[in-house]
């Protein structure tokens, strides 16, 4: 919860799937939640765009929701990222997306180190 724009419920829902996943990397973290990028590939038609794979857990991709956008507003780490998406004509579910997965592994290597977050 020292994460700006990361409240209680939020907390408890990346809690839970860190201690349910213990043994699990970046990438790994990644794909449970469902936001690992997959490249639509169908027959001949291989010029489809990148998507997020959402096979992982649709709950916490949902409960992130709202406190990705208080952490775009408060959070520098997480503003600066989308702002620099944004500034490269990124779309802004596209930059929405990277920077919900930057908050996951922001989350996640802290509950690995048992640290506290600190912006610098």
């Amino acid at each position: 919860m020292t994460i700006p724009g990361v409240g209680k419920v939020s907390a408890i829902c990346l809690l839970t799937l860190f201690n349910k996943y213990k043994d699990t990397n970046q990438a790994q973290i990644t794909a449970l939640v469902g936001l690992d990028p997959t490249k639509r590939e169908s027959g001949t038609s291989v010029k489809g765009k990148m998507k997020i794979s959402k096979n992982g857990d649709r709950m916490i991709r949902g409960t992130l929701y709202f406190p990705l956008l208080s952490a775009i507003k408060f959070n520098k780490k997480i503003k600066a990222l989308y702002d620099r998406l944004l500034a490269n004509h990124k779309p802004k579910q596209v930059a929405l997306i990277a920077a919900m997965r930057k908050l996951i592994l922001i989350s996640h290597a802290i509950y690995k180190n048992k640290t506290v977050y600190s912006a610098v």
